[in-house]
């Protein structure tokens, strides 16, 4: 069946659940990785939010309710794509990388995206980035080579400034872009992928 990526519930899950230490135990729903590597499983969370598998809410019912949803699989694909409250789940869900490549990746089941950017921010265009969007950034101190970080956008603006993420490894809610931009010598290069309806298989 498909599903209609819906942003404005990723953004709304995104804002409730980057700052993940202000929700007490009874909230949570999803594993998160303390060591520093949260980003994707966040970014993930919000893609698996936006289509349909969480329902808004962090009433008791509700969390308990998105917690049996979790452990269904309901909008994840069974042993590629999930999440758990247990552990930081399947190296397509957690991993940079991975999470990118399966993305875009053609497929009958499961997130689809195709990339709206890649490039340094000299070139980069702000208009571009939509709310719902995923940025990718190369991390020069960590992995030069390859990209590093995942950043879920909730709210577009017409410069770095403007732009809103949140994200883990380090927690952010609703910061602006510019907290990257402004250190290119860091942040060396970026991508951005924008997710659009799919299909799951429950």
């Amino acid at each position: 069946m498909k599903y209609v990526y819906d942003a404005e519930k990723g953004v709304t899950y995104a804002r409730i659940y980057a700052d993940y230490f202000s929700l007490s135990d009874d909230k949570r729903l999803f594993f998160y990785d303390q060591n520093g590597n949260d980003c994707t499983n966040f970014c993930s969370q919000c893609v698996w939010a936006a289509y349909g598998g969480w329902i808004p809410g962090i009433d008791y019912d509700t969390v308990n309710e998105n917690r049996e949803r979790i452990k269904k699989q309901i909008r994840m694909i069974p042993s590629i794509w999930y999440g758990s409250q247990f552990f930081s789940g399947s190296n397509k869900w957690c991993r940079v990388v991975e999470f990118h490549d399966y993305s875009v990746a053609a497929k009958d089941l499961g997130p689809s995206a195709y990339k709206v950017y890649e490039g340094d921010w000299q070139s980069f265009d702000p208009s571009v980035v939509m709310e719902g969007d995923i940025i990718q950034l190369i991390v020069n101190t960590y992995t030069p080579y390859r990209y590093g970080h995942s950043l879920y956008v909730t709210e577009k603006g017409a410069s770095n400034q403007d732009i809103k993420i949140c994200c883990h490894s380090y927690d952010r809610s609703d910061a602006p872009l510019s907290e990257f931009s402004d250190f290119p010598e860091i942040y060396t290069k970026l991508r951005i992928i924008r997710y659009r309806t799919a299909e799951f298989p429950k």
